[in-house]
């Protein structure tokens, strides 16, 4: 079904909640307070349908003091029904409610005339060409059509439905991620937890798994409903009631977000663009979805109506490249802008400035360009969908396009010119501090945990090509020395190692550091000493000549012929090892006929 998500704007008591019900019969104001006061409090939500057509309306409120509420509910609009009253003309809410839509993006408005009962026709044409000229201040406002109304005249009412049917909803990208901010979060009884909101980007499975990022928990969607309809399949644009498992209403508020785990990062601060008045290091309310939280305002540069500023956060925000805010000083509307760059990057000013501009203009040629430079061992692209609300296989595309970069596109990274040097520098260093070091691509990103195994086989290939290296399978080293002779020398050397170790052996991994080798050519070297029976494997990385096995194993029969029994503690007392070596010795010692182990002290058979 096609939905297309359709909000009120005006002043209060200009009849934005009569509108919603003279379309479709829906009572916005349920709340209690809501009835005594006769305004509109919190948001509501109806919708109105037409075969395979679904309008979803968020009725928002028009009280000065509840223009927070308004801005949580017009992030989600595709399009927004301006009410003006024939009788009062716009107003201070009107114009505050059409510049949050301006700032918000929302550009498609259809202006409603309302309580045309109570006026003539002049005076509704003259209220028409004030609301008119108002909103042609905003350049990325439209007017899509003009409706005279009143509640009381059924033909009025039905031409704007049957209007508000052949709308579209706004472009949205199906290949981005899920995006789901909560706007209201309770529980019903036999159900659990519900939390309700604008599903904005992406999509939602019943039975999938969500990540809420503001707390980190692991969420099961058990159930969806749109509408008073359950649904096994969501995408947005939609109005959603989610049920869901492992949570509840206490580890949720307005404001969270529901996404797919390991995209988006938070960040404490978040270069923007922003229009509008304001003061550096002001404090100020940035409202962003169905969130509010405060703000301090780092001016960066200003250019004309514009301004690039640092808004520093007392929380982490996740927030998304090119999304929309508003920003409140006071709780009136200062302005508002577009996210830039959500992620922290630690660049000097005049840089970041820089970067700033081209991501303003949507230049991420000369973005990725920038980045790349800046990120000397390589900039990843994992993060696309948060940093430039496009997703992988576009971010490639671009960066496929860059010149003087080595573009891995297994690990979604680039790297400058600069990276492979450094790679191959490293190389050169191994072979001249150890000629007989045996290295791979795997065993240089375990060393250069930036470098990725693509970045580090390309390098090696190179020097292979100079003749610097040789390549035997997935292994290399230096060139001019003998493979066979290195392999065989290189046996001997871990054995003399573990023998001069005595019963407190390396580790593994730290043995082959040590030796400049790869991971495979040492796990090859001791499972030929294992296999030769000189080397016994005591545990994942605890390696011991036989001999010095030996020898610990007398060490603990003889505290046990002394102690009467040998456990972790008194093993690792009288013979100076740690927990791990102790634990180990003692298992293995379990494998003796003549032991028994009780309750973890190992004693001997003859003596019980």
């Amino acid at each position: 079904m096609n939905t297309i998500i359709i909000g009120t704007a005006g002043h209060i008591d200009h009849g934005k909640t009569a509108l919603i019900k003279a379309l479709n019969g829906f009572e916005g104001d349920e709340m209690k307070s809501e009835k005594e006061r006769g305004i509109t409090i919190d948001l509501s939500f109806s919708n109105l349908k037409n075969k395979d057509s679904n309008i979803a309306f968020i009725d928002v409120p028009g009280h000065e003091n509840l223009i927070k509420t308004m801005i949580s509910g017009a992030y989600g609009f595709d399009a927004a029904m301006l009410v003006v009253a024939s009788d009062d003309s716009i107003m201070p809410q009107t114009k505050e409610h059409i510049e949050i839509l301006s700032l918000l993006g929302v550009k498609s408005i259809i202006l409603c005339i309302s309580k045309c009962d109570l006026t003539d026709i002049d005076q509704q044409k003259s209220v028409e060409l004030e609301a008119k000229k108002y909103i042609k201040k905003f350049s990325n406002l439209e007017i899509l059509k003009t409706f005279f109304i009143s509640v009381k005249d059924e033909i009025s009412i039905k031409e704007l439905k049957n209007y508000l049917f052949t709308l579209k909803p706004k472009a949205h990208d199906i290949t981005l991620l899920t995006r789901y901010y909560i706007d209201r979060v309770f529980a019903l009884k036999g159900v659990g937890t519900i939390v309700t909101g604008s599903l904005i980007d992406g999509n939602i499975k019943k039975n999938e798994k969500l990540i809420c990022l503001d707390n980190n928990k692991e969420i099961l969607v058990r159930n969806i409903e749109v509408h008073s309809e359950f649904q096994d399949f969501i995408q947005a644009p939609n109005r959603v009631a989610l049920n869901l498992s492992n949570v509840s209403v206490s580890d949720l508020q307005k404001g969270f977000i529901l996404t797919k785990k390991g995209f988006f990062r938070g960040f404490k601060e978040v270069d923007c663009v922003f229009y509008g008045k304001i003061s550096h290091n002001q404090d100020v309310v940035f409202c962003v979805g169905s969130k509010q939280i405060s703000a301090k305002a780092l001016i960066l540069s200003v250019k004309d109506d514009s301004k690039f500023i640092t808004f520093k956060f007392t929380k982490d925000m996740f927030l998304k490249f090119d999304e929309p805010f508003v920003i409140l000083l006071n709780s009136r509307v200062i302005g508002g802008g577009r996210v830039l760059n959500p992620i922290l990057e630690p660049l000097k000013k005049p840089e970041k400035i820089k970067l700033l501009a081209y991501l303003l203009n949507k230049n991420f040629i000369k973005v990725f360009e920038t980045l790349t430079q800046n990120h000397k061992h390589g900039f990843g692209l994992i993060s696309s969908f948060q940093r430039f609300n496009m997703d992988h296989e576009n971010a490639l595309n671009i960066a496929l396009n860059l010149k003087d970069v080595f573009v891995d596109k297994k690990n979604l990274c680039i790297y400058p010119l600069e990276a492979k040097k450094d790679v191959k520098d490293f190389i050169k260093f191994i072979i001249s501090k150890n000629e007989y070091a045996i290295f791979s691509a795997t065993s240089i990103n375990l060393r250069l945990s930036w470098a990725s195994d693509e970045l580090a086989t390309l390098c090696l290939n190179e020097l292979q090509e100079q003749n610097l290296i040789e390549k035997y399978g997935a292994l290399y080293i230096k060139n001019g020395v003998d493979f066979e002779n290195l392999s065989q020398n290189l046996s001997q050397k871990i054995f003399n190692i573990l023998e001069k170790s005595s019963i407190t052996p390396p580790a593994p991994y730290n043995l082959y550091d040590d030796l400049d080798i790869d991971r495979l050519a040492g796990d090859n070297a001791l499972k030929s000493l294992t296999q030769a029976k000189k080397v016994v494997r005591l545990a994942h990385n605890i390696f011991i000549t036989t001999q010095n096995l030996n020898l610990v194993l007398q060490e603990i029969r003889q505290i046990i012929k002394e102690v009467g029994f040998a456990n972790v503690q008194n093993v690792k007392l009288k013979l100076n090892i740690s927990r791990k070596f102790a634990l180990a010795y003692l298992e293995y010692l379990d494998k003796f006929d003549d032991i028994k182990n009780m309750e973890n002290n190992r004693v001997l058979l003859n003596t019980i």
